[in-house]
């Protein structure tokens, strides 16, 4: 990684890390956990021996609300705005070093985040309720830091494609109520409207279309409780080979999610005009 590369990364996560929200998100990452660990019955009242595992299934829904959201309004930070593009590229960097040096930094600031967040309320539970699998409560964290990665590419290419910050934050809003609101109510609508298998095949290759369903399938085979996903899901899984090729399907599609995104912007970045 070159001088350049690592300077501007190091710029952008500092001013990131600096934004009053984002210290938000990183308190109510921690709250939420501790919080859906007392409504599932993790702390005070069930068996601790498998606390994580229902914290995973308690916490993952309103995480995956929350992290989609703070990435993509990270990754339309860097859209330009008053000639900060051209003031940096006055000095010896190229287009792309810019472009990757910003999503760097920024995914930096996105994981940072993220471990602090869900790590510290994890460390509180644990200490509360004597929960000690602690691999499932990591299965968590990488699969949200995935899910902000993901989202982050999005926002970086909103940011490289709409000339103003403001429009770009907006698409970033629209593409967060779709993904994360609209997404799979639009799919199930869909699948119930086609005949015969051709339902089940919406459904099955919905999952693929949203980087959301897959961190869901990734998080919960991770952490042991594939049951969750329901009949649907088992039927999902054995399409696919199984929880070990269905893990690694789902990997690969969501590094997709990540890199072409990022690809994008990094191409739209390197030929706009200022």
């Amino acid at each position: 990684m070159s001088t350049h590369l690592v300077t501007i990364a190091r710029m952008e996560f500092t001013a990131a890390a600096r934004l009053w929200w984002i210290r938000l998100f990183t308190t109510a990452y921690a709250m939420v956990t501790i919080a859906m660990a007392y409504a599932s019955g993790v702390i005070g009242e069930a068996d601790s021996s498998e606390g994580f595992a229902r914290l995973t299934v308690a916490v993952l829904p309103l995480a995956l609300m929350l992290v989609p959201l703070a990435s993509l309004l990270i990754g339309t930070s860097g859209a330009p705005e008053g000639g900060e593009t051209a003031f940096l590229l006055a000095q010896p960097v190229t287009r792309r070093q810019l472009a990757l040096g910003c999503w760097i930094g920024q995914a930096a600031a996105v994981s940072t985040t993220l471990v602090i967040g869900l790590g510290t309320g994890g460390a509180v539970v644990a200490a509360i309720s004597g929960a000690s699998d602690i691999t499932r409560l990591a299965a968590l964290v990488g699969a949200c830091v995935l899910a902000g990665l993901a989202f982050l590419s999005i926002g970086s290419l909103l940011a490289s494609a709409v000339p103003r910050r403001s429009a770009a934050m907006g698409a970033a809003a629209f593409i967060w109520f779709v993904a994360v609101i609209l997404y799979d109510a639009a799919m199930l609508g869909l699948a119930l409207l086609m005949p015969g298998t051709a339902g089940a095949q919406v459904l099955f290759v919905s999952v693929f279309a949203n980087a959301l369903d897959l961190v869901r399938v990734l998080t919960l085979i991770l952490a042991g409780t594939p049951h969750v996903l329901g009949a649907a899901g088992e039927s999902w899984l054995r399409a696919l080979g199984g929880p070990t090729a269905a893990m690694a399907m789902s990997s690969t599609a969501l590094a997709a999610w990540i890199v072409v995104p990022l690809a994008l912007a990094t191409r739209i970045h390197s030929v706009r005009d200022l």
